[in-house]
């Protein structure tokens, strides 16, 4: 058995990269510093790497800086000198098999909070694009006849219409202020939906079984049961991760508990709500709608009835993608190399492979 300090000290020198991880060019220049850098695919500047690339580049690496790829047992096994990977996600195991990399003593690092405020901010556009009835608004404003007459009348200047067809009657909201909110899954990104949320004067609840409720009481936000979250908020947003306790968890049960008026989100993981039940609850005007950023099959197929049914807001899984998302993963990859180098790895999620017996260090 290793030493603790041994068992912490996987990497050491100038180690030999492998980054197939999309990278700021201020982050790619401080990783040249600390190791000998090769940038393949979106780290190049170019697209997804296929197979054989992989297998060629990965066989001599020592780390790996993963992207969206699929590294499974597979691809591991074709890299003998690999000691750690390190991920642009916060949930590495969307497409690293993080136990086949444990079996192999390989330690899995992640990023931390690089999507919070992006999905927070997409979940706040979900919602008022929602309650506004924006994009048939939008729709409505473009497709009119050009020789659309609202008529010579009193109300000409704010109805645009004439009787039940006017757009101020057709696409009447409901304002975010004094409404609930209820958020299931209360992680990094629940807690800043809460915090921007919270800027409206809504009500916030929070269902997470893995939170405290004194620390969730704390942040200003009231815990509740599944059932209590759903039967009182006006829009649910879910921000759990995909588990096999937490797949279909919204399902027809759980959607017949939300008032008829009620809004549901969705840009967490698609795998969270049975979207069968989600589509028959849409149907009979159950729920008055949903938006929809993750689907079961992606792309979604054109003729996906939850795409282009009209109470639902369908966005092509963009909720992340800012500007600024590429700038925080890799300041915190480039941090994680560092630590790693100093022997002090954190964001570990396998923090197992420091304890391993039998460990051999480089």
């Amino acid at each position: 058995m290793p030493s603790s300090a041994d068992a912490i000290r996987l990497i050491s020198g100038r180690p030999r990269v492998l980054a197939t991880a999309d990278l700021s060019p201020e982050g790619i220049a401080s990783l040249r510093e600390m190791s000998e850098l090769r940038l393949l695919g979106w780290a190049a500047g170019e697209w997804f790497c296929d197979r054989k690339q992989l297998v060629d580049a990965i066989a001599d690496a020592e780390v790996l800086i993963a992207g969206y790829e699929c590294f499974d047992e597979a691809l591991l096994a074709a890299a003998p000198q690999l000691r750690a990977i390190l991920s642009v996600r916060s949930a590495p195991e969307a497409n690293v098999d993080v136990a086949a990399a444990t079996a192999r003593g390989i330690a899995v690092l992640h990023t931390v909070g690089r999507t919070d405020h992006g999905v927070a901010e997409f979940t706040v556009a979900l919602a008022l694009g929602l309650t506004r009835h924006l994009i048939p608004a939008a729709a409505w404003i473009r497709s009119r006849s050009p020789d659309f007459d609202a008529g010579e009348n009193f109300y000409r200047g704010t109805i645009w219409g004439r009787g039940l067809g006017s757009p101020q009657l057709a696409f009447t909201g409901i304002e975010l202020h004094g409404r609930t909110l209820g958020i299931v899954g209360f992680g990094s990104i629940g807690r800043v939906v809460a915090e921007k949320f919270s800027g409206f004067g809504m009500r916030v609840l929070a269902h997470d079984p893995y939170v405290d409720t004194a620390e969730l009481k704390t942040l200003g936000v009231e815990p509740a049961s599944l059932d209590q979250l759903l039967a009182g908020s006006a829009i649910v947003t879910l921000h759990a991760r995909l588990s096999k306790q937490t797949r279909g968890m919204i399902g027809a049960n759980e959607l017949a508990k939300m008032g008829r008026g009620a809004y549901l989100i969705n840009t967490g993981r698609a795998g969270l709500i049975d979207t069968g039940a989600l589509l028959r609850a849409l149907d009979c005007e159950q729920i008055a709608g949903a938006a929809l950023d993750v689907f079961d099959t992606e792309p979604p197929s054109a003729r996906d009835p939850l795409v282009s049914h009209p109470r639902v807001l369908a966005t092509p899984h963009i909720a992340a993608w800012t500007e600024e998302m590429r700038v925080r993963h890799t300041g915190s990859i480039v941090q994680n190399l560092q630590r790693l180098l100093a022997g002090e790895p954190g964001n570990l999620s396998n923090p197992e492979v420091l304890t391993m017996a039998g460990r051999t260090v480089p």
